[in-house]
C-alpha cells in the first residue's frame, strides 16, 4: 500500500509542477529582431483596445476573421473566453501585419 501512495504523491507532483509551468515563449521570426519588443508591445497596446463587444469589428477587414473565428469556438465552446480569444487573434494578426511570424 505504501508504494501505491509513493505513486499517487509523485503523479500529483508531476501533475502540479505541469500545471505551474506558464506558457510557451512565443517565438517570432521574420521581422527585425531590434524592433521585436515595440512591435509586441505596440500589437498588445493595440489587441487590449479592441472592444470585442463592438458590433462594427465584424466588418473590420482586419479582425472580421478573429471575430467569426470567436463565435465559431463560441459555439464549439460556450464556456470559452470569446473576448481573449479575439484579443489574441487581433494581436497575432497585428504581428504578422508587421512582418512576423509564428512557427506553425
Amino acid at each position: 500500500m505504501i508504494n501505491a501512495k509513493a505513486g499517487m504523491v509523485l503523479a500529483a507532483a508531476v501533475w502540479l509542477s505541469a500545471c505551474a509551468a506558464g506558457p510557451a515563449a512565443e517565438v517570432w521570426s521574420g521581422g527585425d529582431v531590434s524592433h521585436l519588443a515595440a512591435d509586441q508591445a505596440s500589437c498588445r497596446s493595440e489587441a487590449a483596445s479592441l472592444d470585442v463587444n463592438d458590433p462594427s469589428n465584424y466588418s473590420d477587414p482586419r479582425y472580421g476573421v478573429t471575430s467569426a473565428m470567436a463565435e465559431a469556438v463560441a459555439r464549439d465552446n460556450p464556456l470559452a473566453d470569446r473576448g481573449a480569444i479575439q484579443r489574441r487573434a487581433a494581436y497575432e494578426t497585428c504581428m504578422n501585419d508587421k512582418g512576423w511570424r509564428l512557427p506553425q
